[in-house]
């Protein structure tokens, strides 16, 4: 079966120069751990929110909060994001994609067409789905 079959075709997305604080946003907003960047129609770079999390200045929205703390949060994506992702096409099989996140130490692959557009994202999470039914 085709990984076309079962990833997540809903993608949350940002341009390279969005802010950490916009980031953080979309993570508390919906229920993800990684956001695409996407620069001209085209995947640039993945974020997972523990690069976010490690960012953040623990005195942001407290009253011990500095300038220096208020920088934390307009740090921009490209600053952040792991450049040249791994990726996977709609066609390789689940098999093949299973490998690809084991072999690369990730937990998230951007399914992307031949021209590096992302038109998915494939977790290991929705492999395990697959094989559970």
């Amino acid at each position: 079966m085709p990984v076309a079959e079962i990833m997540t075709k809903k993608l949350i997305s940002v341009s390279p120069n969005e802010t950490v604080r916009k980031m953080q946003e979309l993570f508390n907003k919906f229920p993800i751990h990684h956001i695409l960047v996407i620069d001209e129609g085209k995947l640039v770079g993945v974020i997972d929110d523990r690069s976010i999390l490690k960012i953040i200045s623990p005195y942001i929205n407290t009253k011990f909060e500095t300038e220096k703390d208020l920088l934390t949060v307009t740090r921009q994506a490209h600053q952040l994001m792991k450049i040249n992702p791994t990726t996977i096409l709609p066609t390789a099989s689940i098999q093949e994609a299973a490998r690809c996140l084991i072999n690369n130490n990730v937990d998230l692959l951007p399914v992307v067409d031949n021209g590096n557009k992302a038109i998915g994202v494939l977790s290991w999470k929705d492999v395990m789905r697959f094989i559970m039914n």
